[in-house]
């Protein structure tokens, strides 16, 4: 019987992972340790066509918080961000007005957090943004949230080269006991048991000129976002490669059979993965190499049941390739993991 991990989707771009490790850096944090125990690399974080998945965020945010002793890091973290970090950010604080800059922010922020939907809606009186999840976030969702309000908070500083005493904020969880919730320190109206995180601002702000408006740079960015889409559009058609041979990775399939599969022709599959800068053996490579470490860590399955559930007949071929992959054997790598757990 296969087990299937329904986490492994696309969560988050590198770059607010790197947002996070700035942050660690700052507090005296060694980084690279925390990301090791999350399956990271710092190569991982520097390729902006992948996104991180959300298995791999769970684990980072739960060893970056431990490794901080900091509640609160989503918010510090958030509160750091330098906007130009990414096209995003860019377009943000060098559109016109405020108001342009939410509606950019609002229809381009997904190309940061995958699985949130970001609802821009300008009323009588107030400008609301709702961020929705499209998916669970289970024991992020306290992070996650802070850290989108950090880095609302800061764009708005960027844009009205001010804090902005007139927003308000509706957090999507329980008001804590004793107020003990970093977000009261930096914003003065905060509501909490709100569905979805929202943020508003009274309408008369909309036509505020950004203090950093810059229209060709508002103009690249726009472009840059556009690119970034495209890439991000072709990296769904990998998703459902990766999709179809977690299905029967256990087997595993052929490319020819992954093609049948998703009812395109062989070569049609190979040429549109190249052109997403992938191969079918490197994917299937790197769910081999993502999967074993979970089972490692998350069952209790032998090696032999484990590399069988990969696709391997031979034990002795996993072994020497999981040395390949983590310089030591899965043993060793079991007793690292749970180790790091405690």
């Amino acid at each position: 019987m296969t087990i299937k991990i329904d986490t492994l989707m696309p969560f988050a771009h590198p770059v607010y992972i790197r947002c996070v490790v700035d942050c660690l850096n700052s507090l005296g944090i060694r980084p690279l340790t925390v990301l090791a125990n999350a399956g990271l690399s710092w190569q991982d974080l520097c390729d902006g066509h992948h996104m991180v998945e959300f298995h791999v965020f769970r684990q980072f945010v739960e060893h970056a918080i431990r490794a901080s002793g900091e509640p609160g890091l989503g918010l510090i973290a958030g509160l750091m961000l330098q906007p130009y970090h990414t096209p995003v950010g860019v377009g943000a604080v060098t559109a016109a007005t405020l108001g342009q800059s939410l509606q950019f922010t609002t229809r381009n922020a997904p190309l940061i957090f995958r699985s949130l939907e970001f609802e821009l809606e300008n009323g009588p009186r107030w400008s609301t943004v709702r961020v929705k999840p499209i998916r669970p976030l289970c024991e992020t969702r306290v992070f996650v949230t802070q850290s989108i309000v950090g880095i609302f908070c800061r764009l708005l500083e960027a844009i009205l080269g001010r804090h902005a005493d007139e927003l308000s904020i509706g957090l999507p969880y329980a008001r804590p006991p004793g107020n003990d919730d970093p977000c009261l320190r930096h914003v003065r109206y905060v509501e909490f048991d709100h569905q979805y995180l929202t943020f508003r601002l009274p309408v008369a702000l909309l036509d505020t000129p950004s203090v950093s408006a810059n229209r060709d740079a508002f103009e690249r960015a726009t472009q840059s976002c556009q690119k970034m889409g495209l890439e991000l559009s072709q990296g769904g058609f990998v998703e459902r490669v990766r999709r179809a041979l977690l299905e029967g990775l256990n087997t595993n399939p052929e490319l020819a059979k992954v093609a049948t599969d998703l009812g395109v022709p062989t070569r049609t599959l190979a040429r549109r993965l190249a052109e997403a800068g992938v191969t079918y053996s490197n994917l299937k490579d790197d769910l081999r190499k993502t999967h074993a470490a979970w089972y490692l860590q998350h069952t209790e399955l032998s090696i032999e049941a484990i590399a069988s559930q990969l696709g391997y007949t031979d034990t002795a071929i996993f072994s020497r390739k999981f040395k390949c992959w983590f310089r030591m054997p899965p043993s060793k790598m079991r007793q690292t993991l749970r180790m790091s757990a405690y």
